[in-house]
């Protein structure tokens, strides 16, 4: 392979804050991580670029004049083409994050000015994460469909549509973040290698165990409770606290995403510590 051959993009961002020194600060930052950068100062142009071309994800500034973040947010989901970009909302120290409303209107994750280049990268690349898992998923289901329907030898589709989840499965493996599958049933069918180490157990203990064994928030009635409302959004955000192998307590931020996949329902669960 050619050394000097240009490498694509890992992904295409678009920054959307009033103050042009953000941007430029923003830019530079994600721009020599390798990624794509857009950027635009307010609303109204941010819609019109979203719809033009599709990011792969926008970090979105609350506090700017005529239209603010969470406007721009809500108008975002509420478009067919946009509404599964996910939305990083952008706060100063000094203002009023409200990140109820901010979640509610589909926002994410958050970060807060003056900007950290380590967890600017995180909370983006852990979005990007999961969107790149929701999409991978979403198209080797479709495919799956199509080669059962297609093709007298539906078990050796269905197997090469496994091997190509296992693959996805490795590549989680290599996340320094935590993340889980949850079936509706509350048990763990899948844990990254950060969940189980960060928790103290083995995979094997883990996919033995349900939610209610390592979050003390979601007893069995609970979960039941909050499965529909979950399922019904494509991402929501909350702070709960997880429970360790030796009876410490964490305090964690947890991010879920509904997927389905063969026919089943799931929810990507991803945990940050706070």
């Amino acid at each position: 392979m050619d050394k000097n051959q240009v490498q694509p993009p890992k992904a295409n961002i678009l920054l959307v804050d009033d103050t042009p020194d953000n941007l430029r600060l923003l830019s530079a930052m994600l721009t020599q991580l390798g990624y794509e950068i857009r950027r635009v100062i307010n609303g109204q142009t941010a819609l019109k670029t979203a719809q033009a071309a599709p990011p792969d994800l926008i970090l979105l500034d609350i506090m700017m004049p005529d239209m603010n973040g969470y406007e721009v947010c809500q108008h975002l989901k509420a478009s067919e083409k946009t509404r599964d970009i996910p939305v990083i909302f952008i706060s100063a120290l000094d203002e009023v994050l409200d990140k109820v409303k901010a979640f509610a209107v589909g926002g994410v994750d958050y970060i807060t000015k003056p900007f950290s280049e380590e967890e600017v990268f995180a909370r983006v690349e852990n979005n990007l994460t999961i969107r790149r898992l929701q999409t991978q998923l979403t198209e080797q289901n479709v495919r799956l469909q199509q080669q059962i329907i297609l093709s007298e030898a539906s078990q050796k589709a269905r197997q090469k549509a496994e091997s190509a989840l296992r693959l996805s499965q490795f590549y989680l493996d290599k996340f320094k973040y935590p993340i889980y599958f949850v079936n509706s049933d509350a048990q763990l069918v899948y844990v990254n290698e950060a969940a189980y180490r960060t928790l103290g157990y083995t995979r094997e203990q883990m996919l033995n165990m349900t939610v209610h064994d390592i979050d003390p928030n979601f007893p069995a009635v609970t979960w039941q409770s909050k499965w529909q409302e979950f399922r019904h959004k494509n991402s929501f955000t909350f702070e709960s606290t997880h429970l360790t192998q030796d009876g410490r307590e964490i305090s964690v931020e947890i991010t879920i995403n509904y997927l389905e996949f063969d026919g089943q329902e799931y929810h990507c669960v991803s945990v940050r510590n706070i």
